[in-house]
């Protein structure tokens, strides 16, 4: 109630300010038509303080045109490995058990029981068996012994596995299978106990230490690419944190009823901070320049863009001007605006409020006693 007594009494005194003080400072009236004060209001210190009055100072800086879409960060398909049985058998042992774990490369994942792999083995324990009995047929033994090697380097055996095997000669009824890179494992389809065939599914394993970030762009909005935008990308999970990332992925066809693209950005994430499935906003940056700039918020947008220009101490006068590119922030003017000029950031609508009383009541303050 009491806000609402003052702004009341605030427009009035404005008014009264503006187009009464010819009884009270003939001066300042005079002062007042030299600046084109009919649109003029003015205001005392009192005034200022109470309607919250903020200016800030008309400058030249860098601007970008800044938009901002939704996007959701998830697994880079080019860096996931999956990891499938190569042959018949059964999974005796599993040494990685939980979805989300860490696993380095050459880091056990299971024990398997093969008849099959069984056989090969033996097949090259033979091969080296017969080497030094015949030796009129050493070439053809030779090429028996590396056909062997090259079977089990097929299955999974690892070289040092396959040393192994030829320095003992024996068999084992397990053979364990490494990780054949390091990363977290993102989809696991395995149990003790369970036979597989060749190509079953066992690990899913991804490299976190890049992610993608998915959005959904209008048609119209792609010509962005082409403008080798700057891509900042904010997360939910740490606001006011900009992470940087560059276009990768733009869907040559559109989704289908849809006038909408897919777009994919790569970000950094050495750091493993950002998890799949994170929400985030994408802001994009292009067409960076040094121009004339104002806070977003010194401007009214009606019939014409304006704003509120302090032209001398407690002295206010509204300027139509044109503008340029924005951001989030900040608007660029293209004329209508000189660099050192101070615009009125909060309370505008007040002053606009009083201006538009005042030219209501067409200056006529014969009733009224000052």
């Amino acid at each position: 109630m009491k806000k609402g007594l003052y702004f009341s009494w605030f427009v009035l005194s404005s008014f009264i300010t503006v187009s009464c003080n010819e009884n009270k400072d003939e001066d300042m009236h005079l002062a007042h038509r030299k600046q084109g004060s009919m649109d003029m209001i003015t205001l005392s210190g009192w005034d200022e303080l109470y309607a919250g009055i903020k200016t800030d100072t008309v400058r030249k800086k860098e601007i970008s045109e800044s938009s901002s879409i939704v996007g959701t960060a998830a697994f880079d398909e080019q860096k996931i490995t999956v990891v499938t049985a190569r042959f018949r058998g059964r999974l005796d042992k599993v040494y990685v058990k939980n979805p989300q774990q860490y696993i380095g490369k050459g880091q056990p994942l299971y024990a398997i029981y093969s008849e099959e792999l069984l056989s090969d083995e033996k097949e090259l324990i033979d091969a080296l068996e017969q080497q030094g009995k015949f030796n009129t047929i050493k070439q053809v033994i030779d090429e028996l012994i590396n056909g062997a090697r090259k079977k089990l380097l097929l299955w999974g055996l690892t070289p040092d596995q396959i040393t192994a095997l030829e320095k003992t000669k024996k068999t084992s009824p397990l053979v364990d299978f490494y990780s054949p890179v390091s990363g977290t494992v993102v989809e696991l389809s395995v149990s003790e106990g369970q036979y597989v065939d060749a190509g079953t599914l066992l690990y899913r394993i991804a490299d976190l230490s890049g992610l993608w970030v998915e959005t959904q762009v209008y048609a119209d909005e792609l010509k962005w690419l082409k403008q080798k935008p700057q891509v900042q990308i904010e997360f939910d999970a740490y606001p006011g944190e900009l992470f940087n990332a560059q276009p990768v992925f733009e869907n040559p066809a559109l989704e289908t009823d849809q006038k909408i693209s897919l777009i994919r950005f790569l970000i950094d994430n050495r750091e493993n901070r950002i998890k799949p499935g994170m929400m985030g906003y994408v802001h994009v940056n292009r067409n960076e320049r040094e121009t004339i700039v104002i806070p977003k918020s010194s401007i009214l947008v009606g019939d014409m863009v304006t704003v509120w220009v302090k032209t001398m101490d407690n002295m206010y006068e509204p300027r139509n001007i044109m503008i340029g590119i924005q951001n989030k922030k900040e608007v660029e003017v293209l004329s209508g605006l000189q660099e050192g000029e101070i615009v009125v950031t909060n309370g505008a609508y007040l002053l606009n409020s009083a201006l538009i009383l005042k030219k209501g009541a067409g200056g006529d303050m014969g009733g009224m006693k000052m």
